[in-house]
């Protein structure tokens, strides 16, 4: 996906679909709430004959989950974790560039970094346990 030279917030070294449901629980152990608002892959499974613009086949690795992040007042920070085979990018949608302060991106990387080191703690058959800060 092209995030139009948007620096992702992390770069993690586990396969998307197996890093939403972790991370969903974490921002809820959290005090947030989350809404799942998007799942490329559901999406593509609906389509017959759906090829990849990157893989030239229906046979994709690429994932695209959008999460709506809800806090106590404001508006959904909105999170998209972009994946590719073992890595998922993670980027906060955020036109205006300045919505989301400061405190709440670290938070919310905190967040991301608790529910990968449990994730690869777990075990999920992850070989590489490194996370990387981008």
């Amino acid at each position: 996906m092209n995030h139009q030279g948007k620096k992702p917030l992390k770069v993690i070294d586990i396969q998307c679909t197996r890093f939403v449901e972790p991370l969903k629980q974490a921002f809820s152990d959290a005090g947030l709430w989350v809404f799942q608002s998007f799942d490329l892959r559901s999406t593509r499974a609906l389509h017959d004959g759906c090829t990849c613009p990157y893989h030239g086949t229906s046979q994709c690795t690429c994932e695209l989950v959008v999460l709506l992040v809800y806090r106590a007042l404001g508006d959904p920070i909105t999170l998209v974790l972009d994946g590719s085979d073992e890595q998922t990018y993670i980027f906060i949608n955020d036109e205006r560039g300045t919505s989301v302060r400061p405190a709440t991106m670290e938070m919310i990387e905190r967040i991301i970094s608790q529910a990968a080191y449990t994730l690869t703690r777990q075990g999920e058959g992850i070989e590489n346990n490194k996370l990387l800060n981008i």
